[in-house]
């Protein structure tokens, strides 16, 4: 008799349970609490395989990520890449680097032609500005790729042995001789030649050609720097810097000086290139 009771309770069940609550479903049967317990576990085990067929009867979960999301991922992938390290070139700019690269350094960027050096710009606003450095010139060159900077010194007003001018040039040759080393002075003199008469061993006078080298800081070396006549630098280079340090004179008489720096890896990069290729 217990046992039809529990078939018949089941049933009933079987037509309530999904609107009804287990508690519900005691309070409306006569049955002793053996009996309810029987049932509970029965209703437990139902409930199980009913979840466990739901679940292999659906379909796999497709994950779709919309056009909005991929671009999140995708832009994130790439703010996630490190910039490029650049080696710090003068006045703080960096070598190599692209014009756009140049520009997020706030540096301000005029065009300026210069022959053999295509993309030239005069940069102002630089990041480490020197004060005896009165503008400085960049070039990017064909590549897109700063390889070359000129600092023009300040313009000076000197006297005729250029005495504050080579004060100036050897200041900046020490500290480039320092810095990158491999120092080598080369100075063009002015010549000229000066008659002169002079006694022969037998009393005579005759007239001769002496030459005249002007030294470096004589009376007129700036008049020769201004013509051209008298040339005084130096270069100094590491294994892939070469810097070039000139004093100069304007058709003011004014005394400069000019520092040239060049990258030469890029030079070598070609090299390479035309060596692999022939």
């Amino acid at each position: 008799m217990k046992k039809v009771v529990l078939y018949a309770a089941f049933g009933l069940f079987a037509l309530a349970h999904t609107a009804r609550a287990d508690d519900d479903f005691f309070d409306n049967l006569i049955v002793d609490e053996h009996m309810q317990q029987e049932v509970k576990n029965t209703i437990e085990k139902e409930k199980a395989q009913i979840s466990a067929g739901e679940i292999l009867d659906k379909k796999p979960l497709e994950l779709k990520i919309d056009a909005d999301d991929q671009s999140k991922i995708t832009k994130s992938t790439k703010d996630a890449v490190l910039p490029t390290e650049r080696e710090l070139a003068p006045f703080g700019l960096k070598w190599l680097a692209s014009k756009d690269e140049i520009l997020e350094l706030q540096v301000k960027l005029t065009p300026y032609a210069v022959k053999d050096s295509p993309n030239s710009y005069m940069a102002t606003d630089l990041p480490k500005p020197v004060k005896a450095i009165r503008k400085v010139l960049i070039s990017f060159g064909d590549n897109d790729a700063l390889w070359r900077i000129s600092g023009y010194g300040r313009l000076l007003e000197d006297d005729s042995r250029a005495t504050k001018g080579l004060e100036e040039y050897h200041n900046f040759y020490q500290i480039l001789e320092q810095k990158y080393g491999n120092a080598d002075e080369v100075y063009t003199p002015f010549v000229k030649n000066v008659e002169e008469t002079i006694t022969t061993e037998d009393g005579k006078s005759a007239k001769t050609i002496r030459q005249y080298y002007m030294e470096i800081g004589d009376e007129g070396f700036k008049e020769k720097l201004m013509t051209g006549e008298a040339t005084l630098y130096a270069t100094f280079s590491n294994d892939h810097i070469s810097v070039t340090l000139a004093l100069l004179a304007d058709g003011d008489g004014q005394t400069y000086i000019i520092i040239d720096y060049k990258n030469l890896i890029p030079d070598e990069q070609d090299s390479k290139q035309t060596y692999d290729a022939l």
